[in-house]
């Protein structure tokens, strides 16, 4: 359960998507006039999108509508197999609240769970994981300005999934019990988690917030509400709210799976027509942006170096017609090649900003629509930074746009829409779900990929350079309001104003046309030969061995429609590194910056744009291998294939990548010590490796300062000398896989394979004096933590699997008495298990977010806890509830991608990790309630916990005051 905001995705992610705008998520429309200088919220019956438009929504969806004005959508949807995804949304969030309410639309969401006329307090939660559902993944909610839904992914569509869940969603539409006593242990988990999301991001977040939609409601009504209206919550206050809003007209039901729409159709009708509106909206005046000073500044430990412009302009408040689409895909286009020369400018050499990125939205919760340029650069190079992007978006207006830049945009565009019509058919069905809740909250048209597809090459055939440029000059035209922060150095909003003008004033300095970049990567040598190859029947997978050293596995799947996962394993992982060199093991995601020998990233970018290819590239490391990965399409495996084999055979490491490496380092310093998390992860692992420390583990700001671009070298280069492992996953055939991985990394003389590094884990001793980090966040933001080494899954794969659920069952147990009977944290954790991947490495740990005086409390639960557990076995409902949902995963885990990305590599390396995934589901279902209570007896129970903590040290923040949460 949580307050979410509106999310802002990048541009460049919103051009790439944005024809697919016009296939069911058109955004920003209302039926409002765009000239209204305010928007009334009025108690009509909303209406679906293609009602507004007279246009054909998704035939395959079931739309209806209630006499009591209840809408609903149902699809029948078979990815997975079995399951079905069920949403409930009410169209009020926290704009609906009165002043003395602020917060209480969120604290109502929090309610729902906690008993209604049918179902006792805490009775939801162990409801759904007899049926399978995690609390948190498959069960939960959250609360926004103008929303509020309810989720629940139900493993299995049988009847009784329908029954519970439909139940549930009456239970919340009018027979929520609302207890005095309940509300008054709610009130500690609701502010904890207020505490949890105020770190110094987030405060950043408010105060640009309260700059650019000054003069509306929405600056003042933020969902998580205000410290002092949540501990004055009351049965009384909590009621009004819920019955002027939770209506009937005000809801919509989503439902998605392998289901009989017809039945589940009857079953809404029959189950909700009784249900009436108990109260009366109120009538609200949502204001208009109306700023009132230029240029704002936040100055704080933690805060994010960034620097944004925002230009306010008039909502658009079209219903989702044709041309109010295309208007959109013409804005988003506009902002998408004003991106293009953003990120150019950012990856060359010497770049005073790390990234930028602009972003046109015609509307913000009908208040307002923004045009933004925002700015991530060094604290100390915010002024250059500032007058390199606004040249990219002046020059852009002044030169308008190009035909090259349709050039290099349309190809992506195209590629994502086939993309998307290829990737319908097997479309999971909790996505399916979401997006139409999506369509119901922006008043947008639902339509299949085929449909928006076929409404949008029309659209992009049409558009021409100059409409692009007419946008960027209206939309991004006139005086923007400047936001700043940082951790220090004020410059003062006179300042950033300043600068500003000084900056749209410098003159313009002519650009050279951009180069079209030619892929040097189509030859990789002579393709050596095929030596062995064998089939596993089992896993449904061929591996092959090549001439100069190469593997591949293959392995073909019909579950995911068009898409393909690509890995390449090299190296000896942390294992092969020196213990000096772990500490900059961060710094190896800025590998792709180095670019390659012959062409800088910038260049592999533009490559990538004007041919349209959808491929990926990303670096990790883990304990015995260095992993890159592309996720890809049929039609790509080739260029996918070539990206990943440049990289490797052709690394670049170039000066660029330690220019950027220089200048992010110092905002992660700034940021991790801000945060309890981060600083307590950074104690646990430190305790945990117990001097290893290429375990891993979080850097320390020293450490991040002290990190070099040839620290990526020295780590990388000796695995990419040696021969690779190729694994290929997804909608691809056997032929089409070998011949594209026979071209690249199977191209070329032999290469050595570096022989395995073995590492293991000694723990460390049980007990000793707590481990205190200190952290510069809130006074009161604490986290603790008890924890207990186990032998790793090969020593004892019956201990391991009694572990996780032990873990699970003590979690549950935890979220039971310390969140729900004591209100002092949000979200309370166990877990358990031995590792796979290194020897001796194993660990059962309980913790807790709270206040450092609530220590005390938690340790006396969590005490009582493990000696019951330890004395008892847990009855045969408990046991089943902790092992149902881990059963469920693991079973349904096959039907994705990303199960055999995940075990395919290991058995590779390791084949007995084969009989390791195959038996996973028999081993969990195996555990029994007498395996339990031995664990804890003799695992447990008689070892002194070695416990963590994080707590605020002297230089840290103050605790909230009750404006803090606004």
């Amino acid at each position: 359960m949580k307050s979410r905001f509106q999310q802002r995705a990048s541009v460049l992610h919103a051009v790439a998507l944005a024809a697919a705008l016009m296939c069911g998520v058109a955004a920003a429309t209302a039926r409002a006039e765009a000239s209204a200088a305010t928007a009334t919220v009025a108690a009509a019956q909303p209406a679906w999108g293609h009602e507004l438009v007279q246009r054909k929504p998704d035939p395959a969806v079931r739309f209806g509508r209630l006499p009591n004005g209840l809408r609903y959508a149902i699809q029948h949807n078979e990815t997975p197999k079995d399951g079905v995804a069920m949403r409930m949304r009410i169209g009020a969030g926290s704009l609906q609240e009165r002043d003395d309410e602020q917060g209480l639309a969120h604290f109502l969401e929090h309610m729902a769970f906690r008993g209604s006329a049918k179902l006792p307090d805490g009775e939801v939660v162990h409801l759904l994981q007899r049926q399978g559902l995690s609390f948190g993944a498959d069960t939960n909610a959250f609360t926004d300005f103008e929303q509020t839904v309810y989720h629940f992914n139900f493993p299995k569509a049988d009847a009784a999934a329908l029954d519970t869940g439909l139940m549930l969603f009456r239970e919340i539409g009018g027979h929520l019990k609302l207890d005095a006593q309940l509300i008054e242990q709610e009130k500690g988990v609701v502010l904890s988690e207020e505490r949890t999301r105020d770190v110094p991001g987030m405060r950043a977040f408010l105060a640009e917030q309260a700059l650019t939609l000054a003069g509306t409601r929405v600056a003042q009504r933020l969902p998580i509400g205000r410290i002092d209206t949540v501990q004055a919550a009351t049965a009384d206050k909590l009621r009004r709210y819920y019955q002027a809003n939770y209506r009937p007209d005000n809801a919509t039901l989503i439902v998605v799976g392998n289901i009989d729409v017809d039945a589940v159709e009857k079953q809404i009708r029959e189950r909700f027509a009784d249900w009436k509106a108990g109260g009366k909206p109120d009538a609200l005046d949502l204001g208009a942006a109306k700023p009132t000073q230029p240029a704002a500044e936040f100055i704080a430990d933690g805060a994010p170096d960034k620097l944004s412009l925002t230009w306010i302009n008039p909502p658009d408040m079209r219903p989702p017609t044709l041309a109010f689409g295309r208007d959109v895909l013409v804005q988003q286009m506009a902002a998408g090649v004003l991106n293009l020369r953003l990120s150019d400018r950012a990856l060359k050499p010497g770049s005073p900003f790390l990234g930028a990125f602009g972003m046109d939205m015609p509307r913000i919760y009908k208040v307002t629509g923004q045009a933004q340029l925002t700015l991530m650069a060094p604290p100390e190079k915010w002024a250059e930074a500032l007058d390199a992007a606004t040249a990219e978006l002046r020059q852009l207006q002044a030169q308008g746009v190009q035909p090259a830049d349709l050039q290099r945009l349309m190809p992506t565009i195209r590629s994502a829409l086939q993309a998307m019509v290829a990737q319908a058919p097997t479309r999971q069905s909790a996505a399916i779900a979401d997006a139409l809740v999506n369509a119901v909250h922006y008043e947008g048209l639902y339509q299949s990929a085929e449909q928006g597809v076929a409404e949008a090459e029309p659209m992009l055939a049409s558009i021409k350079p100059e409409e692009l440029t007419a946008v960027l000059r209206r939309d991004f035209g006139g005086q923007p309001l400047v936001f700043r922060s940082a951790k220090a150095g004020a410059a003062g909003p006179q300042a950033l104003s300043a600068q500003l003008a000084q900056a749209m004033a410098r003159p313009l300095q002519a650009q050279a046309a951009p180069v079209a970049v030619t892929w040097p990567y189509a030859d990789f040598g002579a393709p050596s030969a095929i030596v062995s190859k064998t089939t596993d029947a089992e896993l449904g997978s061929t591996t092959l061995a090549f001439a100069n050293g190469t593997r591949l596995v293959i392995k073909p799947t019909a579950q995911e429609k068009d898409k393909v996962i690509v890995q390449v394993l090299v190296g000896q992982g942390m294992a092969g590194l020196k213990p000096e060199q772990v500490s900059a093991t961060w710094t190896l995601s800025m590998f792709p910056l180095g670019g390659t020998g012959k062409l800088s990233l910038a260049e592999v970018a533009q490559w990538q744009q004007a041919s349209g290819v959808l491929a990926g590239l990303n670096l990790q490391m883990d304990s015995r291998r260095v992993l890159l990965v592309g996720d890809t399409r049929p039609t790509d495996l080739k260029p996918q294939l070539q990206l990943l084999a440049a990289f490797v055979r052709d690394p670049g490491f170039r000066p660029e990548m330690g220019e950027k490496l220089a200048g992010v380092a110092p905002m992660m310093a700034n940021q991790f010590e801000t945060l309890p998390g981060i600083v307590y992860g950074r104690e646990l692992s430190k305790v945990m490796n117990n001097g290893e420390p290429r375990l891993g583990g979080v850097p320390t700001a020293a450490e991040l300062l002290a990190a070099r671009g040839d620290d990526v070298g020295a780590m990388l280069r000796p695995a990419l000398a040696g021969a690779a492992d190729v694994v290929v996953i997804g909608d691809v055939s056997e032929e089409a896989a070998i011949a594209a991985v026979q071209a690249t990394f199977g191209a070329g003389p032999a290469r050595p394979r570096l022989p395995a590094v073995p590492l293991k884990a000694t723990p460390p001793a049980d007990g000793g004096a707590p481990h205190v980090a200190l952290h510069k966040g809130r006074t009161d933001q604490g986290m603790l933590g008890w924890h207990w080494s186990m032998p790793d899954q090969w020593t004892d794969t019956a201990l391991s699997n009694t572990g996780r659920v032990a873990a699970t069952l003590l979690q549950t147990r935890l979220v039971d008495i310390v969140r729900e009977k004591l209100g002092i944290t949000y979200s309370p954790r166990a877990s358990g298990g031995g590792g796979l991947d290194i020897a001796g490495q194993g660990r059962f740990s309980a913790e807790i977010e709270t206040p450092p005086e609530k220590f005390d409390a938690f340790r006396e639960v969590l005490r009582a806890q493990l000696k019951e557990l330890a004395a008892q076995p847990v009855s045969a409902d408990e046991l089943q509830r902790a092992k149902q949902p881990m059963v469920e995963q693991s079973r349904k885990a096959p039907e994705y991608n990303g199960h055999w990305a995940y075990w395919l590599q290991r058995i590779l390396i390791e084949p007995r990790m084969k009989a390791m995934m195959q038996s996973e589901t028999a081993n969990l279902e195996a555990v029994t309630a007498e395996q339990v209570q031995a664990f804890f007896r003799d695992r447990i129970a008689k070892r002194e916990p070695i416990e963590v903590a994080a707590r605020a040290g002297e230089a840290a923040g103050q605790a909230a005051t009750p404006e803090r949460a606004k």
